[in-house]
This record gives C-alpha cells, structure tokens and sequence, in this order.
C-alpha cells in the first residue's frame, strides 16, 4: 500500500520575488510612475469677441486650482423582465459647473476679464440677452509629467464664467493675496489626443493587464509560502 505523501511547498526564489519588487519600484520612479495634482496646464479660450482682451494670455497662468470634471451615465431600471431588476444606461451627463481659483493681479484684471465675459450674455443696462454663440468659449486641461510633457488632456466646450464668487477682504498678513473664485458652466467634454504617447499608451492596454494578472498569481503564491522575505510580507500584508 503506498501512503500519501504531502505536496511539496512551492519556494519562490529571493532573486526573482526581488526582481518582480525592483521592477514595481521602478516603475513608480520613472516617468509613468504617479500623476501630481500640482502638474497641470490648464488653457482658456474666450469668445471670440474677448480674444484681443489686454492680458488675456497671463489669464491662464494665474491659474491656481481647477477641477477635473467627471462624467456620469444616467440609467433607468428595466423592470420588464422577470426575476430581479438592472439599471440600464439611457444617457450621459456632466458635471454641472466646474470651480477655477485664481490668484488676482494688483489691478483685479482676472476678475475684470470674466465680469466682460459675462457682459457678452447680458447687458446689465438694458437687460438684454446676448446670443448664445457669442458668450461660450472652450477650456483645456492638462495632466504633465515631471519633464512637463502633456500625458492626458479634457476639452471643454460651450464654456461661460457663470458665478464670480464674492471676493474676501481682511487684514490679514501681507503674504496673503487675492484669490478669485469662477464657476463655469459647460454642456460637455471631450479627450485631447497627444499624439503618438497616446497611441502607445492605448496599445499597451493588453501588456499592463497581462503584468497585473501575474502580480496577482505571484501575490497568491507568496501569501501560500512560509519561505518569504519579511519585507515583502509587509508590503502584501501577510503575517
């Protein structure tokens, strides 16, 4: 009678678990490694009839915070059908507005300029509404790495200041400054393409994956062995 014999425990060897850890670290230090919130551009294109405004092209550059818009997929519930009910998309919406932080000039020249944006959608004298196509305008916004090269661009279209936010005065240290807070309103947005780091970024989808899946069965494996550095315990959180 032959007795069963326990299955041999699977040994991953040092060097290959380090190298599987130097190359995740790498990746982080290198120029695909982390998105900072402080790398932005962000580019406001006016109406047309604002287009020759003085200053328009330091506008941008005080440009302090601004916020991502994000996108969001209406649905319905499908009732009509038997056993429990699914949310089905109908639509797409987007954020309502999106808030700007500018840091004002010694003249309030940013805050001037929004003031005659806004005028181009009503006369504050007559009451007059302007005509929608001669008050909107587009912003871009910019994700850069560290070598300040765009890696992800939004266009938004159809944009107008719609609130500039009331402006605090205090007297408060001399190192503060004025901050002018925009809300704009847009109808939707759209993706910039930048070109070739697009393209290959979009062609390594399926390679990105591939990494992830054997990150996964490696993490399985590691979880399993006792013969594991105590570094990499900690990182996966196996005791």
């Amino acid at each position: 009678m032959v007795l069963p014999t326990k299955p041999a425990k699977t040994e991953i060897p040092e060097s290959h678990v380090y190298g599987n850890l130097e190359n995740i670290l790498a990746s982080f230090r290198s120029e695909d490694g982390y998105a900072e919130p402080n790398k932005f551009e962000a580019i406001i294109s006016p109406p047309n009839l604002l287009m020759n405004y003085f200053g328009l092209k330091t506008i941008s550059l005080r440009i302090e915070s601004i916020n991502l818009p994000g996108r969001n997929l209406d649905t319905t519930t499908d009732s009509n059908i038997y056993g429990p009910t699914r949310e089905i998309v109908n639509g797409v919406s987007f954020a309502e507005d999106i808030s700007v932080t500018f840091q004002a000039s010694a003249d309030l020249r940013e805050r001037r300029f929004f003031e005659e944006w806004q005028n181009q959608a009503i006369n504050v004298t007559t009451w007059d509404i302007g005509y929608y196509d001669n008050y909107i305008g587009i912003i871009e916004i910019y994700i850069i790495d560290r070598k300040n090269v765009r890696r992800y661009g939004l266009k938004l279209h159809e944009v107008f200041p719609k609130t500039i936010a009331a402006t605090s005065l205090s007297g408060a240290a001399k190192s503060e400054i004025i901050k002018n807070e925009i809300s704009f309103a847009f109808r939707y947005w759209t993706p910039i393409d930048l070109g070739p780091k697009s393209e290959e970024w979009a062609h390594s989808v399926d390679a990105q994956r591939n990494y992830w899946k054997h990150q996964h069965r490696l993490r399985s494996v590691m979880q399993k062995t006792t013969n594991m550095p105590a570094v990499l315990r900690m990182l996966d959180g196996v005791q």
